[in-house]
């Protein structure tokens, strides 16, 4: 069998060819657990369970690894913790904060019919690695320190932006590109931030801070999977400028032409035909999608939609899944049931 990708990096479909059959590697971004996980959440931990199951159905179970990550360390979760937990020590409290969400979406996820990735790594178990690859890219001229910050120059690396198709000198400053006067370019972004005493923290070579968002990624990655592996996966919304600056820093820090082979993005959500936010009172958690509708059903509902279109989140479309799954469970009644195909199990 011949497995072909879309490749958001080439725009082409292509024939999949792991870097070593007995070893192929896939790392998806997971959530950031300041609070309950909503239904966009459930759609790349579905999409990227098919492509498990898929891989390990095809070069088997034992020599598949998937990792998928936990944003534990998130300006949204320090101001949660100083809500919640006053008085208690800043590190262990965002650890608290994160605890109820992260096993809430575990419980989610495993009702949507998700398998367990290989890894699921915290971004604060492995603040040592991000200070290391900070270090590297100053030391090779790809990261410099300015206003108590360390950022990553993106003018050092010629060929940024390829990911997305946006060329530096097109790229304006405005609401993913922020403009502050000690960058060198605006497109610059956060490697490590110092951290104020109201704030969580670490020790670095920089001072007590933080590390940036895109960082954790790349140094998670790396730490399970090498520097280069086959598959990234996560939203379309992660495609700038989150995995642009993840490729971006893997790459110079390490010296490689790429960070993954393979990268895959599933499309966006939205809710009865609207953008989901609070202000529109439309957003929906997994948990109370769960409440109304068994997890196979909310699991069929999102996979009867390509993967990588947008999808629209109705009430009459998860009427309709639970409408065929029923159809289908009647057709098959009194029929022995063979050995199940891992690819399904």
């Amino acid at each position: 069998m011949t497995l072909r990708i879309y490749n958001t990096l080439t725009r082409a479909k292509e024939e999949f060819k792991p870097l070593d059959p007995k070893n192929v590697r896939m790392y998806v971004c997971g959530p950031t657990v300041y609070d309950f996980a909503h239904i966009g959440n459930a759609r790349p931990a579905i999409v990227f369970d098919v492509m498990f199951r898929l891989l390990r159905h095809l070069y088997g179970p034992e020599h598949v690894t998937y990792v998928r990550n936990i944003t534990d360390v998130d300006d949204k979760i320090n101001a949660r913790a100083l809500r919640d937990y006053p008085g208690v020590p800043l590190n262990e409290a965002i650890r608290k904060v994160t605890e109820t969400t992260y096993d809430q979406y575990q419980k989610d996820v495993m009702a949507l019919g998700c398998l367990p990735p290989t890894h699921q790594p915290r971004a604060t178990e492995h603040i040592k690695g991000m200070t290391d690859m900070i270090s590297m890219l100053i030391k090779r001229g790809h990261a410099y320190e300015a206003n108590g910050e360390v950022l990553f120059d993106v003018g050092s690396m010629p060929d940024y932006g390829r990911l997305s198709g946006r060329k530096l000198e097109e790229q304006q400053a405005g609401a993913r590109v922020a403009v502050e006067a000690h960058k060198k370019n605006p497109a610059d972004f956060v490697l490590w931030k110092l951290s104020s005493p109201e704030e969580p923290g670490w020790d670095s070579p920089w001072g007590r801070g933080r590390p940036g968002w895109h960082v954790e990624c790349s140094v998670m990655s790396k730490s399970h999977l090498g520097e280069v592996f086959d598959i990234h996966g996560g939203g379309l919304d992660l495609i700038f400028p989150h995995h642009e600056n993840e490729i971006a820093q893997s790459r110079c820090a390490h010296g490689t032409p790429v960070m993954a082979n393979y990268w895959m993005h599933n499309g966006f959500l939205q809710v009865e035909g609207q953008k989901m936010s609070k202000s529109l009172g439309n957003f929906t958690t997994i948990a109370d999608v769960l409440k109304d509708w068994p997890g196979e059903v909310a699991r069929f509902n999102m996979l009867r939609t390509h993967y990588r279109q947008p999808i629209d989140w109705t009430r009459d479309s998860l009427e309709t899944s639970e409408n065929v799954l029923r159809a289908w469970q009647e057709s098959i009644e009194g029929v022995e049931a063979s050995e199940p195909d891992d690819l399904f199990v």
